[in-house]
């Protein structure tokens, strides 16, 4: 998968950086670029996910908290739950020869609609003009392989922001390129959406 970068990126790494509140995640080899860690690639498709499934009438549980994790619906059986684990391997996004700069901000309060007193942070912005992700998947069937193609096809394309800050602005994307391949065939477009099709009209047939 390829995105298209319209906005600064920021997530939040461990490391301290002087005069920086919240400093960028970066690679763990090296400690150099700035990344896009696979949990939030991850947790962001997933997120997406739910939400389109929801929006076409199929049964699809909130991920956000382990709580509300059903196990059995569509999402889970792709991204996994508590009790199953996902056939999906994410690796991290990795922002080679990103620009890096530093923004200052102030904390809100959502109920005055006002600034806080002495709240001001500074935050460190990775800008880069792509995005590149690369999941792998393990499967026992060609059709449970297409069916996670396209369902990570459709959230992709559905996903508009990732990271921390996109209130402000930031994690901006679209998607650029997306390539999906079982063995050595590569699956079409129409295969990927003929699928999600096959997902709503199965939906109906339950009904």
């Amino acid at each position: 998968m390829q995105f298209h970068l319209l906005s600064g990126v920021h997530v939040t790494g461990e490391q301290g950086k002087l005069w920086v509140d919240k400093a960028l995640m970066v690679d763990w080899h090296h400690g150099e670029h700035p990344i896009v860690p696979a949990t939030t690639l991850k947790g962001w498709l997933r997120e997406s996910a739910e939400r389109l499934l929801r929006g076409l009438g199929i049964n699809a549980c909130d991920g956000s908290t382990a709580m509300t994790i059903c196990g059995t619906c569509p999402v889970c059986d792709l991204f996994g739950s508590p009790k199953k684990r996902s056939s999906l391997r994410f690796q991290d996004a990795v922002l080679s020869d990103a620009l890096t700069d530093v923004r200052m901000n102030a904390s809100l309060s959502r109920y005055r609609k006002t600034t806080h007193e002495e709240r001001l942070f500074s935050t460190e912005i990775a800008w880069h003009y792509a995005l590149n992700a690369k999941v792998l998947g393990f499967f026992t069937s060609e059709i449970d392989a297409k069916k996670a193609a396209a369902l990570l096809w459709f959230a992709a394309k559905a996903g508009f922001a990732i990271g921390a800050a996109r209130s402000r602005g930031l994690g901006w994307l679209e998607l650029a390129e997306f390539q999906a391949q079982t063995d050595d065939s590569l699956l079409s477009y129409n295969e990927m959406t003929d699928t999600i099709t096959n997902l709503t009209l199965q939906k109906e047939v339950d009904k």
